[in-house]
Formats: structure tokens, sequence, C-alpha cells
């Protein structure tokens, strides 16, 4: 995706529209492509982020694969919104059917919602998989647009999803060493080669002082772990993933993923640093036995 990361450092954003009052027109455009699975792709994929040996694929993996969809929607001409220093803020992930790796996947990737922010635009961007014409799976990527405007919602304080639940049941899963060079192998396989996530001389240019890890690598790792400290591992289906990135891991680091409010289709997700004193995602899996 070189090629889109140099559109975007050369796209012009139109400011007016995010500047007004009312949410900015989104374009009607809707990308396609239809993917062929490379087998040795998806091992690779699932070596990285751990995922155990399962009946069905990694809930996020075609997520990732329609990352250069999402950012040629991103670019769309009509697109009021900066691709460079949009901000991951959000997910949801829909396993509607089993999808079969084998047969291809028609991916359909549009601008969905927008909403104000307390910093700004939430946009969001659908991607919907389809199999023999059947919808197997729909994602929302919500992104934060930074900018200050007449237009912003007011900060209130948002309901954590463990609210109402018992945290006495919490329970660590794994404690992990994160590489200084999981951006770049992440990168190589999902095309993602922001400079935030490659070095800390290119993350500087963006005003981190580390390179920090993909969230969507956070957040399938964390998958990953969840799954395979259950005992149904192998035949475990999960059903939708909704997560909130809140902050960056940096490179390297050491992370712990704990798992909590866990019933018999429901769990909840945490990764914070190796202290439990900041939070660097919260995860809701839902899930079931289904063959």
């Amino acid at each position: 995706m070189f090629r889109e990361y140099t559109k975007a450092l050369f796209k012009r954003v139109d400011a007016r529209q995010l500047m007004q009052f009312k949410p900015p027109t989104l374009p009607q455009r809707i990308y396609t492509n239809t993917l062929k699975i490379d087998n040795a792709h998806y091992c690779a994929f699932c070596q990285e982020v751990d995922w155990p040996a399962s009946e069905h694929p990694h809930p996020l993996y075609l997520q990732m694969l329609s990352l250069p969809l999402q950012m040629q929607c991103l670019l769309d001409k009509k697109s009021p919104f900066p691709l460079l220093g949009l901000i991951h803020a959000a997910n949801k992930v829909s396993i509607l059917e089993h999808v079969d790796l084998s047969e291809p996947v028609e991916c359909r990737v549009r601008f969905h919602d927008v909403r104000p922010h307390n910093r700004g635009w939430e946009v969001d961007v659908m991607l919907e998989a389809l199999q023999s014409g059947q919808l197997v799976y729909r994602s929302i990527s919500s992104y934060l647009v930074k900018i200050k405007a007449v237009h912003v919602a007011p900060l209130v304080a948002r309901k954590e999803v463990h609210d109402d639940c018992d945290m006495q049941d919490r329970e660590l899963i794994e404690s992990l060493s994160v590489n200084a060079n999981t951006g770049r192998r992440y990168a190589k396989l999902s095309g993602d080669y922001n400079p935030i996530h490659l070095s800390r001389i290119s993350a500087k240019v963006f005003g981190f002082k580390q390179s920090i890890a993909h969230g969507m690598w956070t957040l399938s790792r964390a998958i990953s772990s969840f799954v395979s400290h259950q005992e149904n591992a192998e035949s475990l289906y999960v059903e939708e993933v909704t997560c909130r990135f809140k902050k960056p891991v940096f490179l390297p680091n050491e992370i712990h993923i704990h798992q909590h409010c866990k019933t018999q289709t429901h769990a909840l997700l945490d990764v914070t640093d190796r202290d439990d004193n900041n939070t660097h995602l919260s995860a809701s899996v839902s899930f079931s036995a289904k063959p």
C-alpha cells in the first residue's frame, strides 16, 4: 500500500466540511475486490498472532485483508477526511456465517456513518464480505478525525463495557513480551506500513516517542489468547468482537491480557501494561460451540 500512503501525503482535505456544524457529506462509492486466500499467508498470520488450531478462521483475518480497500475508501476524492493523522478508535466485527477460506471472498467497503466527537469527528468505514452471494462477515472500523470546530460533541463520561459486571472474576490469561520489530512484522503481513509502526525515528515524525504496535495486531493477539485459554478452543466459534482502543502499545513492551465477566456465550477482555495501570484496549467477545 505504498501507493496509497504516497497519495495520502498529497491528499487535499476539505477543511470547510470539517469545520462546519453539520456532519460532513460521506461519499457513496463502494470499493470492491474478490480475494482468493493464500493459505501460506493465512498460516503466517496465524503464527504471528498465535491463533490455535481451530475449525474456524481467525475472526479478524478478513478485516486485516480489507485494509487496502479501506484506504482507497478514505482516499476517495470526495472524502473530506485526511488519511494520515486518523486515529483508529474502535472496531465491531460480526461473523454471520462460517467463512470458508478455500473459496473466493467478495469484499465491499464503503463509508457508513459519521458523528460529532468532543475532539472532532468519528467516521465509520464498513466492510461486508460475501461468499456465493451470501453475506458472511461484517466489520465496522471507527476512526477519529481530530479538529477544533464549533460542532464538537460535549465531553461526557463514557460507560465502560465492564461497569455492570462483577470484576472479582478478572483473570490474567497471558503475559506477553512485545518485541521492537512487531510493527514491521505485522506491516509485512497486512500491508499497513504507516510510519508510526515501523521505527522510533519515523514514529517521532508523527509525534510518538517510540513506534507503536498496530491496534489490530494487539486485538488479534488478545482474541487468540482468549480462545486458546478455553477448553473447547478447537471448536469455539467467535460470533462478534467489539473493541475500543484506548492507549497505544509502545514498542518494545510487556502487556497483560485479562479475561473477566465470562458466561457461556460472552466474555470481556482487557489489554493492560504490566503494572495494570494503563488499559490499551477493552473488548467484548460473543461466542458459541457452533460446528
